[in-house]
């Protein structure tokens, strides 16, 4: 049976491997949300009994070394997520069950676009965990409350708690792909827990603890963030499914057109995304899209600015990425762009990114 979702279904900093802080098990007070002020943390506790057994402490070893994070029980066939920069390079990966039994994993699959994997285990030798339901997305709301859990520096069923404290936000994954929707938390989250879940007070998934801001020191600043649940979700069947995500591909390097920009190329707008560079043979090149030269080392002339794809406004190399993110490669949009004093548009067969 697959991870059981709770609500409907959607669609889809510093990179030291984050996550959770240290307040072991033993949490103390807790949030105080009901009328008469009564302490939520038996419901916290509540939450780590029943969900605690299915998050493992992943070890992934390889040619640089060894690496740690934290992986959690998708499904009972034994798929676990965790982030893919967990174990990116290992060679040999497993999860701990109990206080010392390393159980070896399979890696199913691997998403570096959305810093996602998933790991395969025997079910049998998981420990009895149960698979975690899934929330919503769309039902995520600021200061909403909290738990994380995972393995920070290494200790083991760590929990932490905190709010929802921003939506929406744009993180840079590991191969320099956008994550749209990131969910930003206070929960401390530190090195060592990559991969772990960020949960409601329901026990379910609302997303993958993925990244901190560090403010230079390395640790955690009460800014984590964590990949949302929809698109973990997503990826994570298109994984179990073919080893890999198909993901559509424009195939275009852009940068936001600033007001000054535009007015040291001469362009006859102030908005939109400038391309800098065309992929040779990719989509946007069969259709005649063409990128820039640099001047001056600085400055970039002679690229279409995109405007619209698909009657959405495009300001910038996020709104691409979120546009096409909803695609599927073979897909075909609209592309309106504007070269020199003049706008165009244009028919697109999208590609599939490449892989690796």
């Amino acid at each position: 049976m697959n991870a059981r979702r709770v609500g409907g279904i959607g669609g889809a900093v510093a990179l030291a491997a984050a996550v959770i802080a240290i307040v072991v098990v033993a949490l103390v007070g807790g949030f105080d949300s009901s009328d008469d002020g009564s302490s939520m943390s038996n419901t916290i506790h509540q939450i780590y009994e029943r969900v605690g057994r299915s998050v493992y402490f992943v070890q992934s070893s390889g040619p640089d070394g060894v690496g740690t994070g934290t992986a959690w029980l998708f499904d009972e066939d034994g798929h676990l997520v965790t982030n893919e920069h967990v174990i990116s390079g290992g060679t040999d990966i497993a999860v701990r069950v109990g206080e010392n039994r390393l159980v070896p994993v399979e890696v199913v699959g691997e998403d570096p676009s959305t810093d996602l994997a998933v790991l395969k285990a025997d079910p049998d030798a998981l420990n009895g965990g149960d698979p975690f339901e899934l929330g919503d997305s769309s039902e995520v709301f600021v200061r909403q409350q909290v738990v994380a859990i995972g393995n920070p520096f290494g200790l083991e069923g760590t929990v932490t708690t905190g709010i929802v404290s921003a939506k929406a936000r744009v993180l840079q994954a590991p191969n320099g792909y956008p994550i749209a929707n990131a969910i930003q938390t206070d929960a401390a989250i530190n090195p060592g827990n990559s991969g772990g879940p960020l949960v409601d007070l329901e026990g379910r998934v609302i997303g993958v603890n993925t990244q901190i801001a560090t403010g230079g020191v390395g640790q955690s600043a009460g800014i984590g963030f964590a990949v949302p649940v929809d698109t973990v979700e997503q990826v994570a069947r298109e994984l179990i499914e073919r080893g890999f995500v198909d993901r559509a591909y424009l195939g275009v390097s852009t940068v936001g057109l600033t007001p000054e920009l535009s007015e040291q190329l001469g362009l006859p707008i102030d908005s939109g995304a400038l391309i800098l560079e065309v992929a040779p043979g990719g989509p946007a090149d069969v259709a005649g899209l063409r990128g820039g030269a640099e001047t001056a080392g600085e400055l970039v002339a002679g690229g279409d600015v995109i405007t619209e794809i698909d009657g959405e406004q495009i300001a910038g190399p996020n709104d691409i990425a979120e546009v096409i993110a909803a695609k599927r490669s073979g897909d075909t949009s609209s592309v309106t762009y504007v070269r020199a004093d003049s706008e165009h548009a244009v028919q697109v067969r999208l590609g599939s990114q490449p892989r690796g």
